[in-house]
């Protein structure tokens, strides 16, 4: 669950976009136990070889490719008045995760600061990510205004674009091909239950 914490930056984050997705939290600890015991049964039974491994990085060192990313924060108000005041309070030396959990209508990211993560192209609205894009790190935006209210945005840091090496992505590529074979056996093996089954019925 930390992992996933982490990767939604932080408890609240996580449990906010569980719930957009129409589960809940005891949903997603109930797959993730259900993961678990299939990868204990199932798991080492599966190899993922070097050559499966180099084979996916040539078919798919395009999508691979590290794109550019910038890593904010924003604090996000409903009028241009109260954007105005945060942003007037930063120029005063206020902090800016403390504004964030006072003014921010952000709800799944207020309590961590206004942290966002990294992004990249076509992840946030236009205006949101062309601001930022624009922006150099430690920089603080004047009111951005997009459908969703006005926003106050950190740039926090940035990833310029690299192309993708085999050793930085053959982590990713065992994971993801280990994955696959785990799923296809987990499928082979409930259909041989099934079988199991109906021949027993059969017999009796």
């Amino acid at each position: 669950m930390a992992v996933y914490e982490k990767s939604y930056g932080g408890e609240e984050a996580l449990a906010a976009a569980v719930e957009s997705s129409g589960m809940t939290m005891e949903d997603l600890t109930s797959e993730m136990e259900t993961y678990v015991k299939i990868e204990k049964l199932l798991g080492p039974d599966i190899e993922v070889t070097e050559e499966e491994i180099e084979s996916y990085f040539k078919e798919n060192k395009e999508s691979l490719a590290q794109p550019a990313q910038v890593e904010a924060s924003h604090i996000l108000t409903a009028t241009k008045e109260e954007s105005d005041e945060v942003k007037a309070k930063l120029a005063d030396g206020g902090d800016f995760a403390e504004l964030a959990k006072e003014y921010s209508t952000d709800a799944a990211t207020a309590q961590n600061g206004g942290e966002l993560g990294f992004f990249g192209a076509g992840e946030m609205a236009a205006e949101f990510e062309k601001a930022a894009f624009a922006m150099n790190v430690d920089e603080i935006s004047d009111p951005v205004e997009t459908e969703f209210g006005y926003h106050i945005i950190q740039v926090t840091d940035k990833k310029e674009a690299a192309e993708a090496t085999l050793e930085d992505s053959r982590d990713q590529i065992n994971e993801l091909l280990f994955d696959q074979k785990l799923n296809a056996e987990y499928t082979k093996w409930i259909a041989e239950k099934q079988e199991s089954y109906e021949i027993e019925n059969t017999l009796n």
